[in-house]
């Protein structure tokens, strides 16, 4: 990958040494720079997610995407700064293996890095360890382990909501491949039935579907409804993304 554009659009620049605080500085960066979206399956593309592709994608203009490509892309950039990193996959609700996140070694202490979960996931690390529970801009997240299985949980007010399940498993770039496949071209894929454009930041989350924008500021809630016909209004002046004239995939559905 092209490391130092990378970094360039992340407003950080050598040297960064493996530690905690880099991999936190990148963690939050990233979020900040590239929004999560699922816009190439929406355009009826194909989502690649080789280093080559996602990095030429990302460093675009209007770069961006979802879980296989971000954390594909941060995981790449740690182990060119000399980060021990591993991929995991995990399942988001009862299905197949549909999301993908890190686990990074930093003087044998595993993290959970994930910049690939949208605007209800971590804007930082947090340490792989059963029971830790953080706060972030006012929102808590947990981990718990059963057996082999973890669980990320988050809360905010009186909220519980269980965002993903996964394993340490490591997995393959070809596993990845085929998970990718999966979530993108599978007909059930939430990510085929609708749009969705998110971004974290230490301010805000911002979140955009059809039928609402849903923001998360200092650990509250708000949803607002909008008209599926108001979408490319709203992609336009919160996230700067042109949708074009072209009908989407989940306008056909």
């Amino acid at each position: 990958m092209n490391l130092d554009a990378y970094l360039a659009r992340l407003g950080l620049a050598q040297p960064l040494p493996p530690t905690i605080e880099t991999l936190r500085r990148l963690h939050v960066a990233h979020l900040a720079a590239f929004p999560f979206h699922n816009l190439e399956i929406q355009r009826r593309g194909t989502v690649r997610v080789d280093v080559d592709s996602i990095t030429r994608k990302f460093l675009a203009a209007d770069g961006g995407g979802y879980c296989f490509e971000q954390n594909t892309l941060l995981g790449a950039a740690l182990r060119e700064l000399g980060f021990a990193v591993t991929t995991l996959l995990g399942r988001v609700g009862p299905h197949a293996l549909n999301h993908m996140l890190l686990r990074v070694e930093i003087d044998d202490r595993p993290w959970l890095a994930d910049v690939g979960f949208g605007g209800e996931g971590p804007l930082e690390p947090i340490p792989l360890q059963d029971g830790v529970r953080v706060t972030q801009d006012r929102i808590d997240f947990s981990l718990s382990r059963s057996g082999h299985h973890w669980t990320l949980t988050m809360q905010y007010g009186e909220v519980t909501e269980e965002l993903y399940q996964f394993s340490e498993v490591p997995f393959t770039s070809d596993d990845i491949e085929m998970a990718n496949y999966y979530t993108s071209a599978h007909p059930d894929s939430i990510f085929r039935r609708t749009l969705t454009i998110q971004r974290v930041t230490a301010a805000e989350r911002l979140i955009l579907r059809p039928a609402v924008i849903t923001r998360y500021r200092n650990g509250v809630r708000t949803d607002t409804p909008i008209e599926p016909a108001q979408i490319r209004r709203y992609a336009r002046e919160l996230f700067g993304v042109d949708l074009g004239d072209t009908p989407l995939l989940f306008e056909e559905v």
